[in-house]
């Protein structure tokens, strides 16, 4: 099993995930950024790092085994633990190699070292955006032009939706920083092609992504939402999964019938939080005090 593969599937959807019994992966946010060295825009990416402190199970890489490789959750879970002792072995004496997610090796004090590989980036929002080349062509004393205006070397020639989209992020994202490193230039540029962006700002909207009908309330709405729920079990008769509601909200919780799952069955919610933080919290005393196999689901 590759278990990297699942990892970096999940890291596609989530910000931290956890390898019981060895530490988490977590994705940060980092903005679009320009190489001065080698001239040229990277778009926004989420930036990896690993927590070998962080390692106690939250349900979230072993259920997603559990429903790809059709396991149970025990056994979802004994695989991750023989890969996490197969990883640690290879550590005493040699690099360990996890494909799409970077590398792992011990350094002087035994300590784990982790190093992201580059050429995946897991932050959905930057899909189909490539490097862009910019740099600018040297003055000629004997033009009358005093500010020449840079040109564009892509990667490579693309569409309307990456060619908008490239443009999009430069306008929004990085006309501050290229702003600072030759002012006179960028005040020309803006108004020499300020039609020029807008024309390709309308073709994406219409095209592509009709920016203009995506209400800035509906996202506030979303992250306002219930997300994460702490599941006490998942039952083929609703008579059992009412009966277990009922029990759970008298002790206190805020219980719930999830809507079916792939495998037909209907979850029971201990309760539910918008916050990943919290639930993992709340997650930790459930299965202390009432379920030690209570697990931590994220709704769409």
């Amino acid at each position: 099993m590759q278990l990297s593969n699942h990892i970096s599937e999940l890291l596609f959807k989530h910000d931290c995930v956890t390898v019981p019994g060895f530490g988490s992966f977590l994705g940060n946010y980092k903005s679009a950024e320009y190489d001065f060295k080698e001239q040229k825009f990277h778009p926004p990416y989420k930036q990896i790092s690993f927590n070998a402190r962080i390692k106690d199970n939250d349900g979230l890489l072993a259920k997603l085994i559990s429903l790809e490789l059709n396991l149970s959750y025990d056994d979802a879970l004994k695989k991750i633990h023989q890969e996490v002792i197969d990883w640690k072995q290879k550590l005493q004496y040699q690099t360990v190699q996890l494909k799409k997610i970077g590398e792992l090796y011990l350094n002087s004090e035994k300590s784990i070292v982790f190093v992201p590989v580059k050429s995946v980036n897991h932050l959905k929002d930057s899909f189909g955006l490539t490097t862009l080349y910019v740099s600018q062509l040297n003055q000629d004393k004997s033009d009358k032009v005093k500010n020449i205006p840079t040109y564009f070397k892509p990667v490579k020639k693309s569409n309307l939706f990456k060619t908008a989209a490239i443009w999009i992020c430069l306008v929004l994202g990085l006309g501050s920083l290229y702003y600072n490193v030759n002012n006179n230039f960028i005040e020309q540029k803006i108004v020499q092609q300020q039609e020029a962006r807008n024309q390709s700002k309308e073709a994406v909207q219409k095209a592509v992504f009709d920016l203009g009908s995506l209400p800035l309330l509906t996202l506030n709405i979303k992250r306002e939402a219930k997300q994460y729920y702490i599941i006490a079990g998942a039952f083929r008769v609703s008579n059992n999964a009412e009966k277990l509601v009922l029990n759970l909200k008298k002790k206190g919780y805020d219980s719930k019938i999830l809507p079916l799952n792939e495998k037909g069955l209907s979850p029971v919610a201990f309760s539910g939080y918008s916050d990943r933080t919290e639930a993992v919290f709340n997650l930790r005393l459930v299965q202390k005090k009432e379920n030690k196999d209570a697990w931590l689901f994220k709704a769409n």
